[in-house]
């Protein structure tokens, strides 16, 4: 019985088996016939996968991180399709980097593939065991006081070389891409030896290059004093760390992996509830952690941080100066003799018709590189310089949360340059010296920088919650909540901090403040007042930002920054953008609502000449208006920001196209008479980027991003340098304006009595405004200039016969020499 039993119970167990083995193996050609398996030659270090089956939904960014496979040089993922037949995939680092395949994405049938620098192929790579020539002639080409600058002769492959490791005295301390690497943090007088290896992408490394010794220069007996009082205040004998903690008396600091405790600090310099501790040592590039109650914090003034998380770096700032040292800053007389020009660092020079060297595309580098052209026209830099611009206005380039593609005004650290924009996220040094080195020839091109800031808020209320609960207003004050509340001394003086440490540390030249209405405009006008007056009073320096909050009821509003603030802080030098004056010119933003230079006249009849003249006030004071919003509201015409366009609303070529024009010779006399309008008004003139040669946003006739490309792929927010080419004669017109505007001093008028005494200003009939100037401040000889604003019909000058034309809607020297000024356009005449 227990023979039988036995028997059928070994024939039910191996009928069981087959059945699950052939269960299994159908399980199997299921699961094959829908995933794909995608082996990645290696472009980033740690890559990672974005993706979704055909139709599908995508992945979560950054999507999955990519396993090392049994081929060198090469990451895999699996990915289940379900019923779709192909994936939809991009690549990127985890950091924001992507390949997208130009925005197109790649496409992976099922089954195995192989992908490798923008090119599939079907099955698995082809094993390569073959190592790089060993690189030859190594050379030191230059040295500092804490620098090694190397290069040498390429390597050659089988498949092709990736990079090159270089070692310091025996230890690997970089790579680089191509056949030259700096060195930085080096000790003054100190002799170092340098060998190079390459490899190529399946990780296969050659035998090590010649040693070369390169001998570091002698370095400063002068010690730089730090900038910042509070956060790492460096010294190379010891380094103070210091922060703001009213709430809590436990605070602590972790240095280089060591805690100690942090004591109070008797107030000083108008610093309360500080604690700190000082730690003996060199401690350059060494991290650190505060921790308050026990909770990991940033350092509010730290100036270095490590990528992606609130550990700070500690920096000496005197190894990051310029090479060469700091050139001298443009000159500007007047703040306003300026010309701003709206820039963002990648869209300047991502794309490929920009002509910028590919390692520095989208970076601080890429922006000041020299000798660019497309099709015969030059690009970036040297566009800059032929345009005329005195100023650029960089949108924010601080460090800020989202690693994908974004416009900045989500920060998380002020005073530290953004890793996307260094050539090296990781290379401390070199990432502060390369932002220092853009501002520096900048200022070599004759071009001020202005840096967009946004102390207005935070990207999370982590950034500041575990510090104290002071830093916010707890209101939705900015629109995207966590905004900042200048209400709390201290608060306020870490953002003038701040900004003197950018003022003197980067040499910035100006600051663009968003939604600066969120802020007390008394706090607003003692940061104007400290910068201009206290600090840098001979360096004309420029602020101004949007005078209004996000759209929130403010129950302060009484205290905030407004228009018709303006006259009560003009001891600061500080301005706003005027809003009143851009919506009477060209309509709403984002509608189709039309405004004067589409000759639809404004309600109010002299709301055009208002502009013209700076906005000034009707009667002189230095008292608050009671209008926050009074059309007339400057106290000084420095403080009138005029413009049309800006990144955050239609580009204004396709604000004319959004608004129906189908005719284009008439949608470009539009824009250029729009502009003609900002750079011969009285004020500061501002243009966004681009503008200049019809830049668009709308890519293959999608719209979606035209007027709020905050996180839009590339092909819709880069530069287009063919558009330059194409349109030579709106760039041409816009370069003439402003030297025009340069060459004429009652253009730009410094104060409300020169306006009042010096122009006299008419809104006619038929909508024309027209201005007569006094140009050469010698008001017994009468007027020299009659600048005439025409949205309607051809009118006829009287008081111009004889005098001379120098420009209309042709251009600088127009051939047409009557006194007839033309409908749509602006026209100048000189006596």
């Amino acid at each position: 019985m227990n023979l039988i039993w036995s028997k059928r119970k070994f024939v039910l167990v191996l009928s069981l088996m087959i059945f699950l083995t052939t269960l299994m193996i159908y399980t199997d050609n299921v699961s094959a016939a829908n995933t794909v398996t995608i082996y990645y030659k290696r472009g980033y270090a740690t890559p990672y996968i974005h993706y979704r089956p055909e139709g599908g939904s995508w992945s979560t960014v950054p999507g999955m991180g990519m396993q090392d496979s049994e081929y060198p040089g090469y990451s895999v993922a699996t990915l289940n399709l379900g019923s779709a037949t192909r994936a939809e995939v991009c690549f990127n680092d985890g950091n924001g980097n992507w390949d997208s395949n130009g925005g197109s994405n790649y496409f992976f049938d099922q089954g195995v593939s192989t992908y490798d620098a923008g090119t599939i192929t079907i099955g698995a790579p082809v094993a390569d065991y073959q190592a790089p020539s060993t690189p030859t002639n190594l050379v030191v080409s230059s040295t500092t006081s804490s620098s090694a600058s190397l290069s040498w002769v390429a390597s050659t492959d089988n498949i092709g070389v990736v990079g090159y490791e270089v070692y310091r005295n025996g230890i690997k301390v970089g790579t680089s891409a191509n056949t030259t690497y700096t060195d930085s943090g080096l000790t003054p007088e100190t002799t170092y030896s340098y060998t190079v290896k390459a490899y190529d992408g399946a990780m296969n490394v050659s035998y090590s290059s010649d040693s070369v010794d390169a001998i570091t220069q002698a370095g400063s007996t002068v010690v730089k004093s730090h900038p910042m009082k509070l956060g790492a205040v460096y010294s190379p004998t010891e380094t103070d760390f210091r922060i703001w903690s009213p709430d809590s008396s436990n605070v602590k600091v972790l240095v280089d992996g060591i805690e100690y405790t942090c004591q109070r600090i008797p107030d000083f310099d108008g610093y309360t509830g500080i604690y700190g501790v000082t730690v003996s040592g060199d401690l350059h590039l060494k991290e650190y952690q505060f921790k308050i109650n026990g909770i990991d914090v940033r350092d509010p003034y730290g100036v270095m941080v490590v990528p992606g998380t609130n550990t700070n770096v500690v920096i000496d700032l005197a190894q990051t100066e310029p090479d060469g040292g700091w050139a001298a800053r443009p000159t500007l007389v007047n703040r306003e003799d300026a010309v701003i020009y709206e820039v963002h660092v990648r869209d300047f020079t991502i794309d490929a018709t920009s002509g910028v060297s590919a390692e520095k595309k989208g970076k601080f580098m890429g922006m000041v590189e020299s000798g660019t052209s497309y099709q015969g026209v030059a690009t970036g830099i040297d566009h800059l310089k032929e345009l005329g611009v005195t100023h650029v206005q960089i949108m924010p380039f601080y460090d800020f949360a989202t690693g994908m593609y974004n416009w900045g005004y989500d920060p998380v650290n002020y005073n530290v340059p953004e890793e996307q924009y260094a050539m090296d996220s990781y290379d401390y040094v070199g990432r502060i010296k390369e932002l220092k080195a853009m501002i520096n020839e900048f200022h070599k091109a004759g071009i001020r920088v202005i840096m967009d800031v946004v102390y207005n808020h935070t990207y999370s209320n982590e950034m500041f919650e575990n510090i104290a609960n002071q830093y916010y207003t707890g209101n939705n004050d900015s629109g995207c909540g966590n905004a900042i509340n200048t209400g709390v001394p201290m608060v306020s003086r870490m953002i003038q901090d701040s900004l003197e440490y950018w003022a003197r540390e980067y040499n910035i030249d100006g600051f663009r403040f968003d939604l600066v209405g969120i802020f007390h405009y008394e706090e607003y006008g003692k940061w104007g007042d400290h910068l201009n007056n206290q600090v840098f009073p001979e360096r004309n320096i420029l602020m101004y930002g949007e005078p209004w909050n996000g759209y929130w009821a403010d129950p302060e509003e009484y205290l905030k920054v407004r228009m018709g603030k303006m006259p009560a802080v003009a001891y600061g030098h500080v301005g706003v953008f005027n809003g009143k004056y851009r919506e009477n010119i060209k309509g709403d933003n984002d509608g189709t609502g039309t405004g004067y230079m589409f000759n639809n006249l404004p309600s109010w009849r002299d709301a055009i000449a208002v502009g013209a003249r700076g906005s000034i006030m009707a009667v002189k004071s230095t008292n608050p208006l009671p209008d926050n919003w009074d059309a007339m509201f400057a106290y000084d015409p420095e403080q009138s920001i005029n413009y049309i366009s800006a990144h955050d609303n239609y580009d204004l070529w396709d604000k004319i196209l959004h608004v129906g024009i189908q005719d284009m010779e008439y949608a470009k006399r539009i824009d250029k008479f729009g502009m003609g309008i900002v750079l011969t008004s009285q004020g500061i003139p501002f243009i966004h980027g681009g503008d200049e040669m019809l830049r668009t946003k709308v890519a293959d006739g999608d719209w979606t991003y035209a007027h709020n490309s905050y996180n839009a792929p590339d092909k819709y927010n880069s530069y287009k340098w063919n558009c330059k080419a194409e349109n030579t004669d709106i760039f041409n017109y816009y370069k003439n304006l402003i030297q025009l505007r340069k060459v004429h001093p009652g253009l730009r008028l410094t104060t409300w009595d020169e306006i009042n005494n010096r122009v006299d200003t008419y809104t006619w009939d038929n909508g024309a405004v027209v201005s007569y100037i006094d140009d050469d401040n010698n008001l017994s000889n009468g007027k020299e200039l009659i600048v005439v604003f025409n949205p309607a019909n051809n009118i006829i000058i009287s008081e111009a016969q004889g005098w001379r034309k120098v420009f209309d809607i042709t251009g600088a020297n127009p051939i047409d020499q009557s006194n007839i000024a033309e409908g749509t356009a602006v026209t100048v005449f000189v006596k």
